[in-house]
């Protein structure tokens, strides 16, 4: 009994540094958030504390709906290019690359050590009219004179492949990695072509794997800010600028607040549908 209490004085010891800035660093500022959200704004831009639900009731207003639309949109697209780059990129380091496997994932993770508005800005650098992509287009005679690149929804696009390629690549990597390979061999022995091979071994198998990639990309593209302003010139606002737009520029907080306790609702539901989804496919495994 006294060995059982011990034990669980030491596992509490060990958590505690981990619990107490989960506490300060999560739960406080989700807490203040939230309490923002119902408070009323002032006429100077602050808030009065209480409890309303005007700032709830003015984000069903038409205006803000093509703004969730936008988020949604850019996250689901975002998302399935992650995956049709990402896809293959993970099958080949786990399946055909052999001993360079480590390798090539240390080279898909080295420019992740810069800090991302560097790399942003880097792209600004390339996409740019006078930029390195418009100069090789223009060398190789693909196109007569620059074009604009910035400020389109392409170059978001490989904006967010380029932020999130990754958190795809690395999930289903680790699921294709612990990938038995004497099924391929037997699905091989039993007259499967490779595309049916694929189908029916190697994708089911890494579904879990995909579907971590889903969450790991899906929910933070929904509230990315500053790809879609750097590259993409903030002309379509979503979330993540009404976010900031709202305690910034419009200093209406409580608003601000609200808009990020949804978008905090809309990922947590992500999540639980994520977990049931998951635990379905492992059942349907065993």
């Amino acid at each position: 009994m006294i060995a059982a209490r011990r034990g669980n004085l030491l596992t509490l010891a060990l958590l505690a540094p981990s619990l107490l800035s989960a506490i300060l660093l999560l739960v406080i500022p989700i807490l203040i958030v939230i309490a923002f959200s119902f408070a009323e704004q002032d006429t100077y831009g602050g808030a009065k504390f209480g409890f309303t639900l005007a700032s709830y009731q003015e984000l069903f207003q038409a205006i803000y709906l093509p703004i969730f639309l936008n988020s949604l949109q850019l996250a689901a697209v975002s998302t399935l290019v992650c995956l049709l780059v990402g896809y293959p990129i993970a099958y080949f380091i786990a399946l055909r690359a052999g001993r360079y496997a480590g390798l090539l994932l240390a080279l898909l993770l080295i420019p992740f050590w810069i800090d991302f508005i560097v790399r942003m800005s880097a792209w600004m650098v390339l996409l740019g009219r006078n930029g390195t992509m418009n100069s090789a287009l223009v060398g190789l005679g693909f196109i007569e004179q620059p074009v604009r690149m910035i400020g389109t929804y392409p170059a978001v696009l490989v904006g967010m492949l380029y932020a999130f390629l990754p958190t795809t690549v690395l999930p289903i990597h680790a699921a294709l990695n612990g990938l038995d390979k004497r099924l391929l061999e037997a699905a091989d022995d039993l007259g499967a072509t490779p595309l049916q091979s694929f189908w029916r071994v190697t994708f089911p198998l890494s579904l879990p794997g995909v579907m971590a990639a889903i969450l790991f990309v899906f929910v933070p593209a929904m509230g990315v800010y500053a790809i879609p302003v750097l590259l993409g010139g903030g002309k379509s606002i979503i979330l993540g600028n009404l976010i900031v737009q709202l305690f910034l520029d419009f200093r209406n907080m409580p608003l601000g607040a609200a808009v990020s306790v949804v978008l905090l609702a809309i990922s947590s539901v992500i999540i639980v549908g994520y977990m049931r989804v998951l635990r379905s496919v492992e059942e349907a495994r065993a």
